[in-house]
C-alpha cells in the first residue's frame, strides 16, 4: 500500500492509500510523522493513523461540545461514543481531563446549583439527576452539603409566589403536590408546608 496526502481545508490533510481517499488527519501530527509522498506502509501503520484520525476527531467534537456548555465525564464520553466509539472517544475524554476542560465537581457544583435555584428541584432530585450525569457519589455528597435547603421553607415560598392563588381547588391542588413531588419534594414535606395555608392533605 502507498500512501499520499494532500491538504485539505483549514489545518487539515487528507491521505490517500493507493490513490484512494482513506481518512483525514490534523497537519501538526501529520507532519510529526514525517511520512514521504508515495512511502509503502504496513497494515499496522494504516490501522494506527485510523486510531489517532478518531481520536482527533473525537476530542475537536467534545471540546465544540464543551463551548456551549458544561459535561460531566461520563455524559461526555457517552456523546462521543455514539460516534466515535469507544476506544477514541475515552482517549478523547482522558485528554480533556488532562487539560482541565472537564472537572466532575466543578461540573457538580454549576448543575446543581442551577437545579436549586433555577427549577427549584429538592436536593433528592438533585442527587438523582447527577447519578443519571455519571457523577461519583462522594462528590453528589459534597455539593448537596453547599446547598442551604430547608423544604419546607421552599415549598412554602413556591406556594406563595406561584400557586396560591390555585390552592382553593383540589384538582389544581393535586396537580401541585404531584408537581412538587416531581421535583423531589417528600409527600411529608409538601403536607407540612400545606397546612402553614390551612389545608390538610
Amino acid at each position: 500500500m502507498r500512501i499520499t496526502s494532500k491538504p485539505g481545508n483549514g489545518n487539515k490533510v487528507h491521505i490517500y492509500i493507493d490513490g484512494e481517499y482513506t481518512l483525514t488527519l490534523y497537519d501538526d501530527y501529520w507532519y510529526r510523522l514525517g511520512y514521504e509522498q508515495n512511502r509503502e506502509i504496513t497494515e499496522e501503520e494504516l490501522a494506527s493513523l485510523k486510531e489517532e484520525a478518531g481520536f482527533r476527531c473525537a476530542y475537536e467534537k467534545g471540546i465544540q461540545y464543551l463551548s456551549l456548555r458544561a459535561y460531566s465525564c461520563k455524559e461526555m464520553y457517552n456523546k462521543l461514543k455514539l460516534k466515535y466509539g469507544p476506544e477514541a472517544s475515552q482517549r478523547a475524554v482522558d485528554k480533556m481531563l488532562e487539560r482541565k476542560y472537564i472537572d466532575d465537581e466543578a461540573f457538580a457544583q454549576t448543575y446543581a446549583r442551577h437545579l436549586f435555584e433555577g427549577k427549584k428541584y429538592d436536593v433528592r432530585r438533585i442527587s438523582y439527576e447527577l447519578r443519571l450525569k455519571g457523577v461519583e457519589e462522594e462528590i453528589i455528597d459534597s455539593v448537596l452539603k453547599t446547598l442551604d435547603n430547608d423544604p419546607i421553607l421552599r415549598i412554602i415560598d413556591m406556594i406563595d409566589s406561584k400557586y396560591k392563588r390555585y390552592m382553593e381547588n383540589e384538582k389544581e391542588r393535586k396537580r401541585i403536590v404531584n408537581r412538587l413531588i416531581r421535583m423531589g419534594y417528600s409527600f411529608h414535606d409538601i403536607k407540612s408546608a400545606f397546612r402553614e395555608f390551612g389545608i390538610e392533605l
